[in-house]
């Protein structure tokens, strides 16, 4: 029995109607997307350069799921241009329908070629990012949703060691009673709050002193501190190179080791090698 065309067509809207219900569109636009920046983050500071790490949360206020595929943005610094590329992704970061994400846009900075690109900057500097962020949806359709973000970021110089000439209280063919002296320069224009020192001192090829400088050791933004270790040289121990060394000063002398750092923006490790002749001051006749 065939069915009359016109409850034919009423049945096929029916249909239509419930496939629409069942399968809604499917589809982004720049107001389903809401893009901010949730914190900023500097990591692995050195005297080479950072990374600057900006944490973007992205909320997708539509229930369309889509993808982060790419991103085109440019990078100011103190409002001069340091780069311009385009960043692909690919396999695209998922944003399901109703989801938030939190994505890292990070900024590698390597102070040679900041200074060759902006000139030269003393302590700390102002980095501006902008661009797009290009999302597509499930049937391939882009949107592009601009962002710019801020940041500023400090300009890390190490600690510089001179060696002092060695104090020597008293000398015997036996062993001396000496002190070992080193300045600490900090360039910076901000404290060093100093954890840890840890050193190895060597006179000639041999190892007469080694462990960790005591008592306080943060150094004042701008300034200097002189560390003193004194100890007494066993030559029997040294052995006797070591001895004719003092005989016909100056000393061959190495001063090796490690500084830990404690910083607002994490701990800093800077090594640290210092190699040349040093002076006696006052030898005993």
């Amino acid at each position: 029995m065939k069915m009359p065309s016109g409850l034919r067509r009423a049945a096929l809207i029916v249909v239509l109607a419930t496939a629409f219900i069942q399968h809604p569109a499917l589809g982004i636009s720049k107001k389903d997307l809401v893009v901010g920046l949730k914190e900023k983050r500097i990591r692995d500071l050195s005297s080479r350069g950072l990374t600057l790490a900006f944490h973007v949360g992205i909320r997708n206020v539509s229930s369309s799921p889509c993808r982060l595929v790419r991103y085109d943005n440019r990078v100011m610094v103190n409002q001069k241009e340091f780069l311009k590329m385009p960043v692909s992704l690919d396999e695209g970061i998922h944003v399901g329908g109703g989801e938030e994400i939190t994505i890292s846009l990070p900024v590698k900075f390597s102070y040679d070629l900041l200074f060759a690109a902006v000139g030269p900057i003393e302590e700390k500097a102002v980095c501006d990012v902008f661009g797009d962020f290009v999302f597509a949806d499930v049937k391939g359709k882009e949107e592009k949703i601009p962002f710019a973000f801020s940041g500023e970021f400090p300009i890390f110089k190490d600690p510089e060691l001179a060696i002092l000439p060695l104090r020597v209280n008293d000398l015997t063919v036996g062993g001396g009673d000496v002190v070992f002296e080193v300045r600490v320069e900090n360039a910076n224009g901000y404290d060093l709050i100093v954890d840890t020192i840890a050193f190895k001192l060597i006179f000639g090829d041999r190892t007469v002193l080694e462990g960790e400088i005591p008592g306080e050791k943060s150094i004042p933004g701008r300034g200097h501190k002189v560390f003193s270790l004194p100890f007494l040289l066993d030559f029997f121990d040294a052995g006797k190179e070591v001895y004719d060394l003092f005989q016909k000063p100056p000393v061959p002398c190495r001063f090796t080791g490690r500084i830990l750092i404690d910083s607002v923006w994490g701990m800093l490790l800077v090594d640290f090698d210092w190699a040349g002749p040093l002076a006696l001051t006052e030898r005993p006749k």
